[in-house]
């Protein structure tokens, strides 16, 4: 009934409009005021027409698409926010095992005057045989450390990465990502 009422105040408003417009002459013979509401009807009949089968196609073409974009942009947060957490994580991690080394460490120098004030006429080349083991040991289990948070890194940037890949790139991006893999992939065996 409401769409009723508006195509009404439409077709009042192109009988008023033709009022004020020439019609370009009257060839059929018909009244004037005839004239008048045939051109008015005819009007509305082209603007209902044109919101039938034009307006409303577009609209919900248009409301299709912004929700598409919408959601689209709310998996894209998701995302941003998945990979916030991943570099949070591997920033805590990061700083796991510089405490771990530094505790390591503190208690290799320990152990080392402890061992020192035992053995005090142990010369200065033992001495330095012990701190080189430590160090060692530091620097193996560091990187072992390093080793298994970058595989662990590796992996989740993997996971993520593949979700993107298959929603967003090309059958070529996909190759280009995949060259660009491989020549990385060469270039850190070339650098071991």
């Amino acid at each position: 009934m409401k769409g009723l009422g508006v195509w009404l105040l439409v077709f009042v408003c192109a009988l008023i409009f033709t009022f004020f417009v020439d019609l370009g002459g009257n060839f059929f013979g018909i009244p004037d005021s005839a004239l008048h509401v045939l051109f008015a009807a005819n009007l509305t009949l082209f603007l209902w027409l044109l919101a039938r089968f034009v307006g409303r196609p577009i609209s919900s073409f248009l409301d299709a698409r912004g929700e598409g974009i919408t959601r689209d942009l709310e998996e894209a947060r998701q995302k941003l926010s998945e990979a916030e957490d991943l570099h949070g994580q591997v920033q805590r991690r990061l700083d796991e095992i510089g405490a771990e080394v530094a505790a390591m460490r503190e208690k290799a120098e320990r152990d080392g005057e402890a061992e020192a004030e035992e053995i005090a006429e142990q010369t200065a080349i033992d001495q330095e045989r012990f701190l080189k083991r430590v160090d060692e040991e530091i620097s193996r289990r560091t990187a072992e450390a390093r080793a298994e948070l970058s595989k662990e890194t590796a992996e989740l940037t993997a996971e993520l990465t593949k979700s993107l890949l298959k929603k967003e790139l090309t059958d070529e991006d996909r190759r280009h990502v995949m060259k660009q893999s491989l020549s990385a992939m060469r270039s850190e065996v070339h650098k071991e």
